[in-house]
């Protein structure tokens, strides 16, 4: 396929050299913001790859900064980008869509099918659009090469072994699956885009660590998330996350899968019985990752606002309690001072306020009219 790759982070390198060297021909496309990351490729279209993955030099087809050459002919559209970035590359992507456009987010963390949705209602011109998600990256992966962002290669730690997918309509579900098939065996469909939003892991395993170590994290500016941040107290609260997330997900009539279970399916870690034993057991992909080395790194600033507030509005559609997510919330508010509830993921601006649960399952089907 003729695939436009969107971003120029860890993730954006790893699809864009895994699926071109897999036979794909992959445009790889940033805003003209953030052209500075691709200083080191954007005449050679080369990326490095090692690890698990590729490996060696991968040509890609093309690297611009020209949204209008990037999309030209183009069979999918897979931005590869943090949750906080959605809404600006929705907006950037609105006006230059046509009719029938197939978009696969990779991730779609909680509500990024939704919040693209939305967006491309009210900005753009084009009809029945596809929009699809995986609820995590296809890869653990950390870009390498160079200076600052200005880097060449990737380093591809895991590929995972469990992806899910769905598409917003699910009217679309199993044409935008069969896609997402063919460039990953390891997809699995999901009823719709709540049912993979709800399994985002990184509401559970991010937040609450990163405000439990947050004066560690301060103190000595190096920090590895996994293995010095979740103990096994932390881990208890993992948990607790974690039990009240299934909760989200029984009201609304979804499998409950337990954080460790995921884990485990995705390859990630072990077959354990607790939280903490499960991450222990990741020696080789978790535990090596360094950061976050202060409090603006993404595991809050994007992972508490974007996704789990997302959990919590869903919750409350639902009328499901989740005390210690709105703790973690309220303690991630005051460290960054910011108000997560007003300026994260509402249903509001995923388009789905004031909607029964049975109102919400029939939009995430039909989309909007």
């Amino acid at each position: 396929m003729r695939i436009t790759v969107v971003g120029c982070g860890n993730g954006a390198f790893a699809v864009a050299a895994d699926l071109s060297s897999r036979g794909h021909e992959i445009t790889l496309y940033v805003n003209e913001s953030h052209s500075s990351n691709f200083d080191r490729i954007r005449d050679s279209r080369v990326i490095e790859c090692t690890g698990v993955g590729p490996k060696g030099h991968i040509e890609l087809h093309d690297v611009t900064c020209d949204i209008t050459r990037a999309l030209d002919g183009a069979d999918l559209i897979m931005p590869v980008i943090t949750a906080n970035s959605h809404v600006e590359v929705a907006e950037e992507l609105a006006p230059h869509l046509k009719d029938d456009d197939r978009i696969l987010l990779v991730p779609g963390s909680t509500g990024g099918a939704l919040i693209f949705a939305k967006i491309f209602k009210e900005q753009s011109k084009a009809k029945n659009l596809r929009i699809a998600e995986m609820h995590t990256l296809p890869y653990a992966c950390r870009k390498f090469g160079g200076e600052g962002k200005a880097r060449t290669g990737v380093h591809i730690l895991l590929e995972v072994k469990k992806l899910f997918v769905a598409a917003f309509p699910a009217k679309y579900n199993y044409e935008m699956f069969e896609i997402a098939k063919e460039l990953y065996p390891a997809s699995v469909l999901c009823k719709d885009v709540l049912e993979t939003s709800l399994n985002n892991g990184n509401a559970t395993t991010h937040p609450a660590p990163v405000v439990l170590n947050a004066g560690k994290i301060e103190y000595y500016g190096r920090h590895y998330h996994y293995m010095e941040g979740i103990t096994p107290s932390v881990a208890n609260v993992i948990q607790v996350i974690d039990d009240e997330r299934k909760k989200i997900c029984k009201a609304f009539g979804y499998d409950e899968l337990d954080v460790k279970d995921r884990l485990y399916q995705m390859g990630y870690c072990m077959d354990r019985s607790s939280v903490y034993a499960a991450i222990q057991s990741s020696g080789e992909v978790f535990l090596p990752l360094e950061g976050p080395n202060d409090l603006s790194g993404r595991y809050l600033t994007e992972d508490a606002p974007c996704s789990m507030v997302a959990m919590i509005e869903f919750a409350g559609l639902a009328g499901v309690d989740t005390p210690t997510m709105d703790g973690v919330i309220s303690l991630a508010s005051a460290l960054r001072n910011e108000d997560y509830r007003t300026s994260g993921r509402t249903l509001d601006k995923m388009g789905v306020d004031g909607m029964t649960i049975q109102e919400l399952k029939k939009f995430l089907y039909e989309g909007w009219n």
